[in-house]
């Protein structure tokens, strides 16, 4: 059973997209569970209309709650509900057609598995560029975090290391430093995923010239 965790933050155009994206998988996820913070106004309304195969369950935090709660608590919830096999994605992301089914061939052998090879896509204002592949250096955990998925047995210690916590920032920095060497992790060449930096994006910055220089 495999679902799909994707926190939502004042983008509802984006959110539309990345779950009419998902549910076009050559694998489509049984399950993508969407986590909205932040505004007290829901915009479930972005896919309400929408008649797909994977079920879609909309969680809502009316106030802006700390970055651990984006991912702990939709996890939380498809933990309850018996996943298996879990993917993390963010809602500005582009996910190519075998996005899932590539990630589930990865944890036949693996807990956890992430790429450092995607497309990278730069849009600002009448500006975009693209890179059909890029090496992905910019998040903890060795690759692009909209490209990691894992099993039940990681998850679950995930969550616990989530709650936990009182000294990363970020909830990637969790995942690669405390809970990544305890599994049998796995780093990936698939490119199935886009990373899209854009007006927001925050942890790309440093990274983005560099990467466009990658022969």
């Amino acid at each position: 059973m495999v679902g799909v965790m994707v926190p939502t933050f004042n983008r509802p155009d984006l959110l539309r997209s990345c779950v009419l994206q998902l549910a076009a998988q050559s694998r489509p996820p049984d399950v993508i569970c969407v986590h909205q913070n932040g505004i007290a106004a829901s915009y479930r309304w972005a896919v309400q209309d929408l008649r797909i195969q994977p079920r879609l369950v909309w969680l809502h935090t009316p106030h802006q709650c700390e970055q651990h709660l984006w991912y702990a608590i939709p996890l939380r919830h498809l933990l309850d509900i018996g996943c298996t096999h879990f993917f993390w994605a963010d809602h500005d992301d582009l996910y190519l057609h075998d996005h899932v089914a590539s990630g589930l061939e990865d944890l036949r052998d693996h807990d956890f598995s992430v790429s450092n090879r995607c497309g990278l896509l730069f849009t600002r204002a009448r500006d975009f560029r693209y890179g059909e592949d890029v090496e992905f250096t910019s998040h903890a955990p060795g690759g692009m975090s909209s490209t990691m998925c894992f099993n039940r047995s990681f998850a679950l210690e995930l969550l616990q290391d989530i709650i936990a916590d009182r000294q990363h920032h970020y909830t990637d920095n969790i995942l690669a430093r405390v809970t990544m060497p305890k599994f049998r992790c796995h780093l990936s060449a698939r490119r199935t995923c886009i990373y899209h930096s854009h007006e927001g994006s925050v942890t790309s910055h440093a990274w983005l010239d560099k990467a466009f220089e990658s022969p």
